[in-house]
This record gives structure tokens, C-alpha cells and sequence, in this order.
């Protein structure tokens, strides 16, 4: 068990006023996870940290600072709860094609630096005609698929440059770089496979930057990086806006990486309401936690088999002490992103401090 996750289990006792389920942060790991992604940044690169991971400004607004360019995220009602906080440069490291979500975009770009992902001369088109009419700027970056297979235009394909040139002549978009996520890579954790997918993707990017800037265009911004890739990123001297996000908190997925040196700082807080010889039973279940990467730990013994139903977490299959009924324990996710989407707040400790914060970037209607 990593050293963080056995010191906050020594000190359940005080979330004692945490209504349960709850998902707690523990800011001091937090902080010291953070001070270790700027001190492995490339030279001349900065954090944009990515609000997707947790979806609440309060834990943005300790990540910005020094060597700190601004913040992404992924969707633009998290563009809109960025701005409503205060941030003033923030790039949705997405395609935005939806009018209603282009209208929100548009809003959110009259507070703020915004910028916006596309891979598609129509999708230029059409922001270069919405913000003409809604009279205001955006900033615009073409993805480069690198190996993820998602979204993108391939790094020797005639829409790249072609994209650049319409970006570039539209009257109220500026072009601002390059998007090129390795999302494909960051899932390896074999070091070894990890380390020749990030070279391979590397490649790929190269040639498009090269592409670009022989073309007469100026590459600002190579957006892109990983929790998983942040240790590796400084051998290409590529990527200048690098996006990691899972590094602040982490989660059992990552955590399981020998090669990364962050502590996990998010833990579920849940109850046990029912105590057998073999088993406990806690106050959470799959409307509380993600399972797409495997069921969450129970840090009084991580080896535990877990199951998961709609409002249960049955705990068996352990030598481990079994706390009795009415007492608290903790868990923890195998991927944050989607298990924190599943709560409207997260409880903040500091020392002995517990605060509760609202999760503002999940999805409002529009």
C-alpha cells in the first residue's frame, strides 16, 4: 500500500462528520504531486493542467502558478464553470460541433482566452462564420492523430496544412498550434512498450510540426502529454503545453505504474452497514464508482475481492480485520475522472481541516 494511502486510512477519524459515500481529497498529497509534475516539465514547457479529472475549479485554482499556461478540459459547459471561476485562458481540447455547445463557447470566449480543437475544414468554416457573428475571437488548434485512432488528421495529409491556411485567413480565428494527445500510449504500463509507442508518437508529430512551419506558419502551442508520459516527454523536446491531469490525485489504474512517482490523494469514505464472518458490506456501488477499469481497492487490504452493486460494496475474500457495522473505511478508484463525475462534491482535507466543495464542471442542461 503506497505510503499516503496508509497514512489517510490511519486518519479516517477525522472525516467523522463526512456524510457517506463521499470522495475525499487530500490536499497535502495533492500539493507535493503537483510540485513533482512541474519539476519534471521539459525545458521551456508549461502545465496545462486538465480540468477533466476532477471537474472542480477549487482544485484548479491550486494547480495554477508558476510554469503554469493556463487550463483544458474536454467539454464546453467545463469551458463555461472555468470562466464563471476566473480562468482566463482555457482551450477545449476538443472538436465543438454542436450549436448549442458552439453558442456556449462563444459566450464563455467574451471572459476569456478560449481555444478549440478541429480536424475539419467544415467545422472552420462554420466557427469562422459564428464568431463573425457573434463578434468575438477564438483561438484554434488542429489535431494530429499520433497513433490514438480517435480524432485528428494524419501528420502527412494535405487537410493539415489546409486546415492551417483556413484558420489563418478567417477573419476572427488565430491559429495556435498543435493538438497531438498519445492516449494510446499513456494506457501501457509496461515501460518498455510505453516508452516505443511515445517514440513512435513523437515521430509522427515531428513531421507535422515540420510540415506546419515549413509551410511559413508559427506553432505556439504542441499541445498533448499524459500523466503516464510526463516522466519521458523532455527526451523529444516537442510538446510545450503539456496536458496531464490523473497526476494530482491519481487512482489504482496509474497508481499500479511503478515508474511514476505520484501518491494517490482521492479516497471514497464509505460506511459499513452490514458485517458477516467473511464479508462486510459498505454504502456505496456503482452509482458512486466507476468500474471501466476494474472494481475500486479497499485499502484495509487491496488483495480484497470487491463487488459492486447499484447502492452496495461487498468486501470478501480477505484475512484482513473486518470493521464492524457503523464504522467508516476507504476505497480507492481505479479511474477518478468518471467516478468524481458521479458526485456533486468533493471533501477537501487539509491537516485537520474538512471542507466540502461543489464538483462545478459536471454537465448542466443547456
Amino acid at each position: 500500500m503506497p505510503p499516503a494511502a496508509s497514512d489517510a486510512l490511519s486518519r479516517i477519524a477525522v472525516f467523522a462528520d463526512v456524510p457517506t459515500p463521499a470522495l475525499i481529497v487530500d490536499l497535502a498529497t495533492a500539493r507535493a504531486n503537483h510540485a513533482r509534475a512541474l519539476a519534471m516539465l521539459p525545458a521551456k514547457a508549461r502545465l496545462r493542467p486538465h480540468f477533466k479529472a476532477h471537474k472542480c475549479t477549487a482544485l484548479a485554482l491550486l494547480q495554477m502558478g508558476d510554469r503554469v499556461s493556463g487550463v483544458c478540459c474536454q467539454t464546453t459547459w467545463e469551458a463555461a464553470a472555468l470562466v464563471k471561476a476566473g480562468f482566463k485562458d482555457v482551450i477545449v481540447t476538443n472538436q465543438v460541433i454542436d450549436p448549442a455547445a458552439v453558442r456556449q463557447l462563444l459566450d464563455a470566449a467574451r471572459s476569456a482566452r478560449l481555444g478549440v480543437l478541429v480536424d475539419d475544414l467544415g467545422q472552420v468554416h462554420r466557427l469562422a462564420r459564428a464568431t463573425v457573428e457573434a463578434g468575438v475571437d477564438l483561438d484554434v488548434m488542429v489535431e494530429v492523430d499520433i497513433g490514438m485512432r480517435r480524432c485528428g488528421v494524419l501528420s502527412d495529409s494535405a487537410e493539415l496544412l489546409d486546415l492551417v491556411r483556413a484558420i489563418a485567413e478567417a477573419p476572427r480565428l488565430s491559429f495556435r498550434g498543435i493538438q497531438a494527445y498519445e492516449g494510446h500510449v499513456a494506457g501501457l504500463a509496461d515501460l518498455a512498450a510505453r516508452r516505443a509507442a511515445l517514440d513512435t508518437a513523437a515521430g509522427l508529430l515531428r513531421q507535422a510540426i515540420d510540415r506546419v512551419t515549413g509551410a511559413g506558419f508559427a506553432v505556439e502551442l504542441v499541445g498533448g502529454g499524459s500523466t503516464a508520459t510526463l516522466p519521458y516527454l523532455r527526451e523529444h523536446g516537442l510538446w510545450n503545453d503539456i496536458q496531464g491531469g490523473s497526476y494530482l490525485l491519481m487512482d489504482g489504474f496509474y497508481s499500479a505504474f511503478a515508474d511514476l512517482p505520484f501518491e494517490p490523494a482521492l479516497y471514497a469514505l464509505a460506511t459499513v452497514i452490514h458485517r458477516s464472518p467473511n464479508r462486510i458490506v459498505l454504502d456505496g456501488g456503482l452509482k458512486q464508482f466507476s468500474v471501466d477499469r476494474g472494481m475500486p481497492a479497499w485499502l484495509g487490504d487491496p488483495a480484497a475481492t470487491v463487488r459492486l452493486s447499484d447502492e452496495h460494496c461487498s468486501i470478501r475474500e480477505t484475512k484482513a480485520a473486518l470493521p464492524a457495522v457503523g464504522e467508516r473505511t476507504l476505497l480507492q478508484p481505479r479511474h477518478i475522472d468518471p467516478t468524481i463525475n458521479l458526485h456533486p462534491t468533493l471533501w477537501l482535507q487539509d491537516g485537520a481541516e474538512i471542507r466540502p466543495v461543489a464538483v462545478d464542471g459536471r454537465m448542466e442542461r443547456r
